[in-house]
Parts: structure tokens; C-alpha cells; sequence
């Protein structure tokens, strides 16, 4: 009776991890299929350029929810090529640590260009579903940039440094919902000037900045606080 008993629980248990391992073979860690394939992709939107910023609390800021038209407001104390040089430096960010599940550019360009917004009503909320819908994709990435300017460039005075400030915002593109936000708001000063962040301002180098060059910074240590698993992508090393 007792070794009738062992054959039996035997048995079970073999029925048990054969039922099991279809499961097991379809799915990796990180949410990945056993072929690599992960379960999200992602498209970078254009930058959106204006003065607007966002409250620097996140549960108050309601950028996703405010109209185009009051956050693309001109401002000439940004530079014209602020908004394509971030957009561009963001996607090859994640481009560089997700890969091919990052739409490239010029699909997520052409894709904007069919849609017609209407600057009083659409929101980056409402463009992200969109373009979610146009790309096939889960999750649009779409940022605002309202300080963007190079050494010297306020007036009377020439010592005046780089200083650049931008919001990049993860959005679920089935519903709108923000899945994380960063935010940039960086100035360059001396070590000197700045002890208190001494090691930050060493890590730019010890040589004055273009907002260019502190854009690229900006991006990287934006990023530095992105939860690898956001995308359910595989993560690689973040490019330099």
C-alpha cells in the first residue's frame, strides 16, 4: 500500500510540470518571450517648446492636460533648434538601451504629420493616444523644453552660462495615463560657485558648456532614474 502510495504521488507530480512547461517556455524574465521578443514598443514624439513649466510636484503637474497651443507659446530666449535637438538626443538614449522596440524617427515623423492638431483643444495626452493608435505601439514618449540657452546669451551679461530645462513624460497610449515623468532643470556653474554639488558639476568637465553639451548631460542623468522594467524592454548599457 505505501509504495502504491509513492508511485501515485509520482504520478502527480510528473503531470504537474508537464502541464507547467508550455507556460514556462513561453515566457522569460522581464516579461519577455522565450524568442526575445519583448511586449512593448515605444515611440519618441517631437519635443513640444515654450515657456510653460511643469510643477516641480508631480501628483500638481497637469501639462499632459494642458492645450498644445498654451505650452508651444514663442519665446525667443530659447534656442530654434532646442526641441529637434532633444527629441533627438532622447531617442537615441533609448534607442541605444531598448533597441529596436524604439520606433525609429522617421516613421513617429511621418505619423505626425498626419495628424491635424488642433492647437486649443488637443493636449500631448490626446497626441499620445494618437500616435499610439497610428504606431501600434504602447507607449509614446513625449517631453517639453522651456529653457534652452547657450553661454552669454542673456544681455549685459557675457559670463552668463549654459542653462537647459526639460520634462520628458512615458504616456500609456491606450488610455493617457503618465507612466513616469523625468525632469531637467540644469545651469552650469563652477566648482567653486556650486560645492554643494561639486561631484555633478565635475562630471560636465572643467570646461564651459554649450546648451548643446548640457542637454546630452541633461538626458543621461534624467534617464539615470528610469525603472529599467518601465517598457518591459531588455536592457542593455545606456550609450555615453
Amino acid at each position: 500500500m505505501r509504495m502504491y502510495r509513492w508511485v501515485f504521488l509520482f504520478w502527480c507530480l510528473a503531470a504537474s510540470v508537464t502541464a507547467l512547461a508550455p507556460a514556462w517556455a513561453e515566457s522569460g524574465p522581464s516579461g519577455q518571450t522565450s524568442s526575445g521578443t519583448a511586449l512593448r514598443r515605444a515611440a519618441v514624439a517631437t519635443f513640444l517648446v515654450g515657456p510653460r513649466q511643469p510643477e516641480v510636484d508631480e501628483s500638481m503637474d497637469q501639462t499632459l492636460s494642458c492645450p498644445i497651443g498654451e505650452i508651444c507659446l514663442d519665446d525667443p530666449s530659447i534656442l530654434p533648434h532646442a526641441g529637434a535637438t532633444l527629441t533627438r538626443l532622447v531617442d537615441r538614449y533609448l534607442r541605444g538601451r531598448f533597441g529596436q522596440q524604439i520606433v525609429p524617427r522617421t516613421e513617429t515623423q511621418n505619423a505626425e504629420t498626419e495628424i491635424q492638431l488642433n492647437q486649443e483643444t488637443d493636449t500631448p495626452r490626446t497626441l499620445a493616444e494618437r500616435l499610439g493608435r497610428l504606431l501600434q505601439v504602447e507607449v509614446v514618449v513625449i517631453g517639453t523644453v522651456w529653457r534652452y540657452r547657450d553661454r552669454g546669451a542673456i544681455e549685459g551679461i557675457p559670463d552668463s552660462p549654459a542653462s537647459v530645462a526639460f520634462a520628458v513624460y512615458f504616456i500609456d497610449a491606450s488610455n493617457g495615463y503618465m507612466l513616469w515623468r523625468g525632469l531637467y532643470d540644469g545651469t552650469q556653474r563652477t566648482v567653486s560657485k556650486d560645492l554643494l554639488h561639486a561631484g555633478k558639476q565635475l562630471k560636465m568637465g572643467l570646461k564651459w558648456l554649450t546648451a548643446d553639451e548640457l542637454a546630452a548631460h541633461g538626458v543621461r542623468e534624467c534617464f539615470n532614474a528610469l525603472p529599467s522594467t518601465l517598457l518591459s524592454l531588455a536592457d542593455s548599457n545606456p550609450p555615453n
